[in-house]
């Protein structure tokens, strides 16, 4: 299955039409799902043609791609300037950060997270999350080292900052799959931020 784009955009009128057909292709697919939606409802709905639409975009996969890609970056950016910004402030205080970032402030609506969960082993771009995950796991690392005279010396570093991101990770699919409503309260939060913490924190 061909997901590349056909090319990239260079100049900002370009790159306007292809955002413009990018978040087309979100809302098609938020409204109709992946196997009801169509290049040229896309098109119709970014105001283009569907020959502009090809130009960038060989097939409906390829723009889903182009949603998944979106996705991600969109994701790994919010996390790094989150944990940037309280990159001076304590453990607990790091970790409540990526906890805000994953299931408080999420960068996903459910509905949409869902469909990226979905789409991406179904076109074959499974490895772009998991790029996400590898990336989000060396950011926890490198905060972890920056505090390391709060974590118990028993902690291998590396191995609780891939700890921590699959625990984040995996209550944030879980909840967003199955228990939506957990993403609009408090308890999934401060119940997170006490398990990744009590797990991580030196003992008096």
């Amino acid at each position: 299955m061909d997901v590349k784009p056909r090319k990239s955009p260079r100049q900002s009128r370009a790159k306007a039409t292809v955002d413009a057909i990018v978040e087309a292709t979100t809302q098609v697919l938020l409204e109709d799902g992946y196997d009801r939606f169509t290049t040229a409802r896309v098109a119709e709905r970014a105001g283009v043609s569907v020959g502009s639409l090809y130009q960038y975009f060989p097939n409906k996969a390829a723009l889903a791609s182009a949603v998944v890609d979106r996705c991600c970056e969109n994701f790994l950016t919010t996390f790094q300037n989150a944990l940037a910004g309280r990159r001076r402030g304590t453990l607990a205080e790091c970790i409540q950060a990526i906890i805000d970032v994953g299931l408080i402030s999420h960068h996903l609506t459910p509905e949409l997270h869902r469909i990226v969960l979905d789409l991406a082993p179904r076109i074959g771009v499974a490895e772009k999350a998991e790029l996400v995950s590898r990336a989000a796991a060396r950011e926890i690392e490198t905060m972890l080292r920056e505090h390391a005279d709060e974590i118990a010396p028993e902690v291998d570093i590396a191995t609780a900052a891939t700890v921590t991101e699959t625990i984040l990770e995996a209550l944030a699919h879980r909840a967003v799959t199955s228990h939506p409503t957990y993403l609009r309260g408090e308890r999934l939060p401060q119940e997170a931020a006490r398990l990744v913490t009590n797990y991580l924190l030196r003992t008096a």
